[in-house]
């Protein structure tokens, strides 16, 4: 038992000298007039946020986000001016990627194990494919209708059309049958897939919901429901299934925001930035375990070992 004191001890030191579990961040796109750029805030919506990028950096109309967290870089596209580009995490050192070829560049998916980013380019009516670095440019699949919003998941592509009812899901390579994940919606906007959940989640922007169904064709289940433009046209969504957390852009008529709620539904939403122009695509960065949840953790583990010593 003493063994055991001591530890609890030690621990609860630590846990009186630990900072707290730093917020994570939000990082999101505004596509609007007024303040075309990227941004950045807390993911409890604590404190201003940070301008990243602006018009002086030659924003004028970015919407897809992707985030490499351990290559310290952001990617968008811009659908001003035609471009995929780069930059650091704090918005220096920006740099072109794909800056031909594209006609309506939306949303933009990052697969970091293989070095590839995906994109969707609603003009051309195609989704495709290059290094992280811009290089080997490639159609994964072409003759589409409109591709908006896109998701990308370890084996499939999911998408929703600029003006349409419909998700849909291709392998991740282009080929294969397209199918029809998701039906009779009106206008859907950005979706996020949860595989270990059997969940797909998606907005739309004209029903002015934050809905979600089971991968499998299960029935469809409202989380939020806003009753007009005027009170909510969500676009672009992202989850946090660790805290059980969705947030999304709302492009909503009189005060544009970014929101949260729970991803059950069972909470009301809270508004964490507002006043904005015209938010589009949105990213999270979700803060690694702090030596105060170690601690924790440990604690619990010695206590359970204890008291299996005793049993025995």
């Amino acid at each position: 038992m003493s063994h055991i004191t001591s530890s609890l001890a030690g621990v609860f030191a630590l846990l009186c000298v630990s900072p707290a579990l730093p917020a994570g961040q939000i990082y999101w796109t505004d596509k609007g007039d007024r303040m075309p750029g990227i941004y950045r805030g807390d993911m409890d919506g604590a404190g201003e946020y940070e301008v990243l990028l602006d018009e002086d950096n030659g924003m004028i109309e970015p919407r897809g986000l992707g985030l490499d967290l351990d290559g310290g870089r952001i990617y968008w596209t811009d659908a001003g001016s035609g471009k995929i580009q780069r930059a650091d995490l704090d918005g220096k050192a920006v740099e072109d990627l794909v800056v031909t070829g594209n006609v309506f560049l939306a949303d933009i998916e990052l697969d970091l194990r293989a070095g590839k980013m995906y994109w969707s380019d609603t003009g051309l009516g195609a989704i495709r494919s290059a290094d992280l670095n811009g290089d080997n440019v490639a159609d994964v699949r072409t003759s589409l209708n409109a591709p908006y919003y896109l998701e990308l998941t370890e084996s499939h592509i999911y998408w929703a059309e600029l003006d349409n009812s419909v998700i849909h899901r291709m392998n991740r390579d282009g080929s294969g049958a397209v199918v029809d994940v998701v039906t009779g919606q009106d206008r859907v906007r950005d979706m996020r897939v949860d595989p270990a959940g059997n969940m797909i989640y998606w907005n739309d922007r004209d029903l002015h919901v934050v809905r979600r169904a089971p991968l499998d064709g299960g029935s469809t289940q409202t989380l939020y429901a806003f009753p007009s433009p005027q009170e909510g046209k969500p676009h672009g969504m992202n989850l946090d299934l660790d805290a059980g957390m969705i947030y999304w852009t709302d492009t909503r008529r009189d005060l544009k925001w970014v929101a949260r709620g729970s991803i059950d539904g069972s909470t009301a939403y809270e508004v964490l930035y507002d006043g904005l122009d015209d938010p589009w695509d949105i990213e999270l960065v979700v803060p690694e375990p702090s030596t105060l949840v170690l601690a924790i953790a440990g604690l619990i583990g010695m206590f359970a070992f204890g008291c299996w010593r005793r049993k025995r």
